[in-house]
């Protein structure tokens, strides 16, 4: 790391990357705006405006849905080992699914409204709005859980939880939809 001399003799250690502000979260994969030569054309960014949006909607949903998955497999596991619980049975995935999206709904919302959306600090209509758009796509996402349990047969905790992991996925494209046509809207 480069040092410099302080004007007391004391050496300062310099950051190798500069402070960047909560709005660009993870400055690295955030588009720099490019400045053309003034005798040259423009180029054209390499993504378009909504397929950044699209991208960086899927990362954050990619990992609230591992995050999901990990906390059913794990709340299924518990009940199953302490409780004697079926991680099959239709009330047991419902109950751990529905504390997972507690948990997911609000860290996606966050990570969403600072990284995918730039719309830091988020506000209270925004987020009453998220949540709702959510627990519509989290019924969506139920709805699924409990067919699938219907169609396949599941006796393992991490059966039930990759089930999940596919109406958890499925059910992030009608949350997309929701939070950018209504809830993150300019």
């Amino acid at each position: 790391m480069p040092r410099t001399s302080l004007p007391t003799g004391r050496w300062q250690v310099l950051p190798a990357f500069p402070r960047l502000p909560i709005g660009s979260f993870f400055g690295i994969l955030v588009s720099v705006p490019q400045v053309a030569h003034p005798h040259t054309r423009a180029r054209t960014r390499a993504f378009p405006k909504e397929i950044n949006r699209i991208l960086r909607f899927g990362l954050v949903g990619g990992a609230g849905t591992l995050l999901n998955a990990l906390l059913m497999w794990g709340l299924l596991s518990l009940g199953s080992i302490f409780l004697g619980l079926d991680p099959g049975g239709h009330r047991v995935a419902t109950g751990a699914a529905l504390l997972a999206w507690i948990v997911c709904c609000g860290t996606n919302f966050l990570l969403n409204a600072a990284w995918t959306f730039h719309a830091w600090p988020p506000s209270w209509r925004q987020a009453k709005n998220y949540y709702l758009s959510a627990a519509l796509a989290f019924l969506f996402q139920i709805f699924l859980l409990n067919l699938l349990l219907l169609l396949l047969e599941t006796d393992r905790p991490i059966e039930t939880a990759v089930l999940n992991a596919v109406a958890v996925a499925t059910g992030s494209l009608l949350n997309y939809l929701f939070a950018s046509l209504w809830v993150f809207r300019r």
